[in-house]
This record gives structure tokens, sequence and C-alpha cells, in this order.
């Protein structure tokens, strides 16, 4: 296994006096060089779409600790999606080897929650808490909206839902936001009630939901100083992908993780008994790297701020950007056509992406009269490549809503075209997994409401909120002999009724031992009737 800091030979022995990293430049253009080996306290790489910006992103983190600038505990990496976060974790460990176990490559959300398991007894939760998917805050909020009653004032479970993650990624809770709410509006005022009590319920079920990971980080770093410094102190080098994408609450967590370290230290007690007052120490912030594009920007509606890249220089002054032109992925046809559209934005870092792969062939558009036309040109599209030597598994069909795929399927059937729909429910949101999962969640969490509600049917045992209570044991009368007393089990009962059918007076049949069927003496179990027979068996 390759050692950290030793270096990959490539193409023959280095010179005694190059530098250490000095394999990881090798196929690296000039702007890529300089985004691996620029240090400073912030950087800025506007990369273009197929400009290497995984490539330049693991290979800094290579370089830190190639040249001994950083211990790999000191790095956290983090990008938007568990898949992107496990590619740029197997490409260092191919870099680096086993010394990349030792960061932090992840989410947002994952970084957050390995936080919060370490600190949320510090404000009243349990490291046991539970996390809500979307579906069990729907379920949650579903419950609420009719108590509260709001679907009379026009909420709705879904809409209810939605605005409670906008609020909580803007770092508004129900408190303040009621402050600030017009509760003069009934409608108002009922939400306000709602919000106030998804909140009560999570705290009373040591649960967070998945807005509440990052914002409830932040709440913790401001109010507990000296644990921010905890993690100001680990973590020397942060590096974010997609920031473009980032909303208001991971841009304050950035913040949070790059101030120096007892910048915003406040006295405190420690055991009750003396008052200290934390000292800045003077160790500089963390450097900050950031990767993204102003021009992939392409999700303000779940709340993405442009403003958090294009405002970069003005919130980290001396920030250096770099920008990454040249594209490795397409034609300079498509290039050309995307710079044209994409110029027209305002508010953003000017760049020409450009190729060295040649001019490629033109684009083609083609504007139909309904969906059916537009599939029905895919289709025709299709079966030309096929006809040439392209296989069915080399198209793909990228289309913007899943509500689009039913045109496309309906057309493909038609024209007998192999397809396959990718994407689907996911794995944990499957019923099945999501049982499973909230029996042990109740077993390690059994505040946890939502969890025990779910698990009361399932299997279903037909229990309800009207189910009657199980019986208690009765005492046989004494007219029966004790000895004749059966064990009780569940299909069977040693009491029976003396007659078939009640008798109309208020008198209740007194009870006496169940004959034993002829044919099953030895039974203990009732005899079976024939729908219409009266007799035993």
């Amino acid at each position: 296994m390759t050692d950290a800091f030793t270096p990959l030979i490539v193409g023959g022995p280095a010179p005694s006096d190059a530098r250490p990293d000095v394999d990881l430049l090798q196929g690296l253009n000039g702007p890529q060089r300089e985004a691996v080996t620029y240090r400073g306290q912030a950087l800025l790489i506007v990369a273009g779409a197929g400009s290497g910006k995984t490539s330049v992103l693991t290979r800094r983190i290579a370089s830190l600790l190639r040249t001994r600038e950083a211990y790999p505990s000191q790095i956290l990496a983090i990008t938007f999606t568990n898949k992107a976060a496990g590619e740029m974790r197997e490409r260092v460990h191919q870099l680096i080897g086993q010394k990349a176990d030792g960061m932090w490559i992840s989410t947002f959300h994952s970084a957050c929650v390995r936080i919060l398991r370490r600190e949320a007894e510090q404000f009243g939760f349990t490291k046991a808490f539970t996390i809500y998917d979307s579906g069990d805050s729907r379920a949650l909020i579903k419950r609420l909206v009719k108590e509260h009653e709001g679907d009379s004032f026009g909420l709705t479970p879904a809409g209810t839902q939605s605005r409670i993650s906008k609020l909580k990624n803007e770092l508004a809770d129900a408190e303040s936001y009621a402050r600030s709410a017009n509760m003069s509006d009934p409608a108002e005022r009922v939400f306000v009630e709602i919000f106030s009590s998804y909140q009560r319920e999570l705290q009373r079920a040591n649960a967070f939901d998945f807005d509440d990971l990052i914002a409830q980080t932040v709440y913790l770093f401001r109010a507990f100083p000296q644990v921010a410094d905890v993690y100001r102190k680990r973590f020397r080098h942060i590096l974010v992908d997609e920031y473009q994408d980032t909303n208001h609450a991971q841009y304050a967590l950035i913040h949070e993780l790059t101030r120096p370290v007892g910048s915003d230290a406040e006295p405190f007690s420690s055991g009750g008994m003396m008052i200290f007052e934390a000292e800045p120490s003077g160790e500089q912030a963390a450097s900050l790297t950031v990767v993204g594009d102003s021009d992939q920007s392409i999700y303000a509606f779940r709340g993405a701020d442009i403003r958090n890249i294009s405002e970069f220089e003005r919130d980290y002054p001396g920030a250096k950007v770099v920008l990454l032109e040249q594209n490795y992925r397409s034609t300079q046809n498509i290039l050309s056509a995307a710079n044209a559209v994409i110029s027209n934005n305002f508010d953003r870092k000017d760049k020409k992406l450009w190729t060295d792969v040649g001019a490629g062939d033109p684009i083609i558009g083609f504007t139909g009269y309904s969906q059916h036309d537009e599939a029905q040109f895919v289709a025709d599209e299709i079966e030309a490549l096929h006809k040439n030597g392209v296989d069915y598994s080399g198209v793909a069909v990228f289309y913007r809503t899943n509500s689009q795929s039913r045109a496309l399927e309906e057309i493909f059937i038609r024209s007998a075209v192999p397809y396959k729909i990718m994407g689907g429910t996911k794995f944990y949101e499957r019923a099945e997994i999501k049982d499973a999962l909230a029996y042990l969640v109740a077993v390690a969490n059994p505040a946890d409401g939502m969890a025990v509600r779910r698990i009361l049917n399932r299997p279903r045992a037909a229990v309800s909120a009207t189910s009657p209570r199980p019986p208690s044991p009765a005492t046989p009368p004494s007219t029966a002999s004790p000895s004749a007393t059966p064990s009780p089990t569940r299909r069977s009962s040693a009491w029976a009724p003396s007659c078939r059918r009640p008798s109309t007076s208020s008198t209740r049949c007194s009870p006496r031992p169940r004959p034993s069927c002829s044919r099953h003496p030895e039974s203990s179990l009732p005899p079976r009737r024939s729908p219409r027979a009266s007799r035993c068996c």
C-alpha cells in the first residue's frame, strides 16, 4: 500500500529537489495546477462543466498530505450527494492509500450527524436520537394539521412541510418566525401553532428531521462557542464542492467552521464553581476551498442562494479565484451554444468554455406540436442510431420531470424500442425496510412515538385505538373441579355457556365446563363445527 507521504514514481525517478507531489501535477493544465498548489486562506475554483473539478479537488487533498501541510484528520471535504462523496473518497484512496481513512469526506448532512451524535446532549437530546426522513415528517405534519384543523384554512400536509423546510433552511425556528408573522391572519396563526407543535413533537421524540441536522449544528456552534472551537481546531482545511447550490444554513455552517479559534468565545462556567473567559488563541482560521459555477446554479427552488458564490470575494477578502475553462467532455459546437445561452445571465463570473477535441456534430433542434410528437421524434432518432450499429443500451434519454416519461413509454412500446426507467422507490423508503428500521428505532430510542405507531400493526395484529383490552384471567366458578381446568391457550376456552343462544331475559347463562369431543377426547381445543351441523365434529 502506498504511504501518504511517499511520492508515486510515474515515468521514471523524480529529481531529488523535486516537489514531493510532482507526480500529482502531471497531466494537469495551467489553471488546474494552480488550483492544486495554491496555499492561502480562501480559494474559489470556478469550474465549468466537464473541466475536471473532481480531479483538482482530490489532488489538492493529496498534495496537502504529501507535502506534510496537514494530517488526514485535519481535512474536511464536503459534497452534496453520497455518490459524489464515495467517488471522491475512492479517488483520494487511490492517490494516498489508507491515510484517506482518517479524513471526513461526506455530505453536509452526514458531517452534521457525526457532530450531533457527539454533542446532542449539550442541548437536551441524547446520542440515540432518531432522524426523520421526508415520509416520517409528512406523517407527523399530517396528524398535526388534522388536530389543529388546518385544512379549514387551506393548509395541506405537503404545503406545510415545504414551508417549514424552507424556514429551517433559512435558520428560522417557530419562535423567531412567530415574532414576524401576521398573527391577525387566522391561517398564519394556525400555521405557527402547527410549526410549534411540530418542533415540540420532535423534541419529545428525541428526533431531528432532515433540515434540523444542519440548522441544529449551527445553533450548537453559536450557543456553545467552546464546542465550536473544538471543531475549528480540528479542521484546518475545508473543501466544499458544488458551492453554488448551498443554502443559507449550509453557508452559515461553513462560516462558523472557518472563523478564527476563540473569536466568538464568551465567559462560561465550569462545574458551577468558577468563571473562565476563553481568550483568542491567535490561531489562524481554517483555509477554505470552494468549487462551483454560478452558471450551473439550478436549485433555487430548493433554497440554494447563488449569492454565496457570486459574493465569495466579499465574504473572504483577498480570496484567490481560479477559472477552469477547458472542457474535456463535450465538443465545441455544444460549448459555443452553451456559452451563447448563459452569457445573458447577470451577476456571474465571465468565462468561455473551450475544448481541443474539435467542433463535433451540429446541434439539432426539434419542435413538436405535442409531447407525443416529441416522443416519436426521439424514438425515430434511436432507431436510426440502432441501424447504424449503436446498441440500445448506449442511448440515454433525459427528461425534466417524471410526468414526461409517460409519453415516451407509450411511443417506445408502439415502436418496439426496448427501454428501462431509471429510478423508482429508494431502498430505505420501501415499506418493509421502514418497518424493520422502526423496530430498531423503537428499541434504541423508546421516546420516538412515530416508530411505535408504525410497528403497532406490522405485521398486522388488529391493534387500533378502539380495540378492547385483553381480558384478565378469571377465577373458575366453585362448581367446577380444579383438576378439570385446562391451561388457557389462545384458541381454547375453559368455560362455555350452558345454552347455545342467549335468552331474552337479562340473566346470563351459567357457565359450565365444555364437553370434550367424542372423536378427540385428548384435545383441549374446541371441537370443529360444520357451518350447519349442531353436533360435534
